[in-house]
């Protein structure tokens, strides 16, 4: 029911395909387990990508390169001059494995909030970048590192460390997409 009501709100404060996107995602992310429905594994694994992606964000800090990388772009990755990689579609980045891991972590269908602009590639992405706090981004997103964004952290001395974030964040959530795998039928049943 909060779903739907969060629904017609958005309906009213954004454009029709942010909407109705913003409704399949939250709605997937309920369907996910609760950590009563998962396992150990899935819950510690859970809460070390939360952990990691925090580090690996933080390691990365305020990136020059991801200001400019979509301008002159087709759209919807040129809608703004940053963000090309988050022109992708949200569906395709919100995986039910990312979702599982963030749900697991605490993320809730009210955190997951766009920003007011126009619907270019993820609902979460708008002119200043991703609505998102990091705690609520999926892994994907924040281990993705461009050329650009790695040459920046070449330049500034601080490729090593986020290169062994980046390989550990994704290590750990293939760890999660294994363990999810693998969770008896009976522990959680797709609703």
């Amino acid at each position: 029911m909060l779903i739907s009501a969060m629904h017609l709100v958005d309906r009213l404060r954004h454009p029709r395909s942010r909407a109705d996107e913003l409704l399949a995602v939250r709605s997937r992310l309920v369907a996910q387990p609760v950590a009563s429905e998962a396992t150990d594994e899935e819950l510690a694994l859970a809460r070390e990508l939360l952990v990691l992606r925090r580090e690996l964000t933080d390691a990365i800090g305020v990136a020059s390169a991801c200001g400019g990388c979509a301008r002159g772009r087709s759209l919807p990755h040129g809608r703004w001059n940053g963000g090309h990689c988050c022109g992708g579609r949200t569906e395709d980045i919100f995986t039910d494995d990312e979702l599982g891991a963030l749900r697991l972590s605490g993320t809730t269908p009210a955190r997951l909030s766009p920003p007011r602009s126009d619907h270019a590639g993820c609902v979460f992405r708008g002119a200043e970048g991703c609505s998102l706090d990091v705690a609520d981004r999926p892994n994907l997103c924040v281990r993705y590192v461009c050329r650009e964004l790695e040459g920046e952290l070449v330049l500034r001395g601080d490729a090593g460390r986020s290169k062994t974030l980046v390989r550990d964040l994704g290590k750990t959530f293939a760890r999660f997409s294994r363990a999810r795998a693998s969770r008896p039928s009976s522990v959680f049943t797709a609703k």
